[in-house]
């Protein structure tokens, strides 16, 4: 089982590198990254923050072709049955491509949490690869307060949701990116910080400290948009004032 995709055959990648205006000195890049299919076990986060049923599992290819779940899914049971020899599994995919990174001049990014929130950054691997870069979304506000691999960048995703709010004035409190999820069109500002478009790049996001990454709302499915869409995950223009004096005061 191949773990890995590369921005050849992954489309949401290859939309990404045409946007990478902040990263200098780059001739050429590469991208790979891994898609696990969300669950409580993967995503620490995401009960709290609320995203579980309208994640984007369930966009795109996925939308389609089933065969998109089930590969995700048969990667996270690899994962939870057997850690070790998948994280070895990983050690050789992320080895291959480095040493092809290397011997094409390219410069190697990684997100090993596509649409998953799971500690890879606790294995090793981070410091093991230096020449790579890794890339990742987290809802556990903590992780931006820990020491981590100097090769490794976050930007925390925001929730609404009363449960949920302690993570974000911890993240509020850090330089970190911050991606809101926006129903209609982004504002200039939100939380005191300014908004950009987040939607252009996953790389270049990475490193808009203090800024809010707006990321527009992608329906995955109507029945579960209107059954969850005052759960704090999704923000609408009319919520604005109220997420600003909840949290700026």
């Amino acid at each position: 089982m191949k773990l890995l995709s590369t921005n050849k055959s992954n489309t949401k990648v290859k939309k990404s590198i045409k946007y990478m205006t902040l990263w200098k000195n780059l001739n050429d890049i590469d991208y790979a990254s891994l898609s696990l299919l969300p669950n409580n076990k993967i995503c620490g986060g995401a009960k709290s923050g609320g995203c579980l049923n309208i994640c984007l599992k369930g966009s795109g290819f996925a939308k389609v072709f089933k065969s998109v779940n089930i590969s995700r899914q048969a990667k996270t049971d690899f994962l939870l049955n057997d850690r070790i020899g998948f994280i070895s599994q990983l050690d050789k995919e992320l080895n291959n491509y480095n040493k092809n990174c290397i011997k094409n001049n390219r410069k190697g990014f990684v997100r090993l949490n596509t649409i998953s929130d799971y500690p890879f950054y606790k294995t090793g691997l981070m410091e093991k690869y230096p020449n790579l870069i890794f890339v990742d979304y987290t809802k556990i506000a903590k992780r931006l307060t820990e020491k981590l691999p100097s090769n490794y960048h976050l930007v925390f995703s925001f929730s609404g949701r009363d449960q949920y709010s302690n993570q974000v004035r911890i993240a509020l409190k850090t330089n970190y990116p911050i991606s809101v999820v926006f129903y209609d069109e982004f504002p200039k500002t939100f939380l005191g910080r300014e908004v950009i478009d987040g939607d252009k790049s996953d790389l270049n996001n990475v490193l808009h400290y203090n800024k809010i990454i707006a990321l527009k709302y992608k329906e995955v499915n109507k029945q579960d948009f209107e059954e969850h869409k005052d759960n704090g995950f999704i923000v609408f223009n009319n919520q604005l004032d109220h997420y600003n004096k909840k949290f700026l005061n």
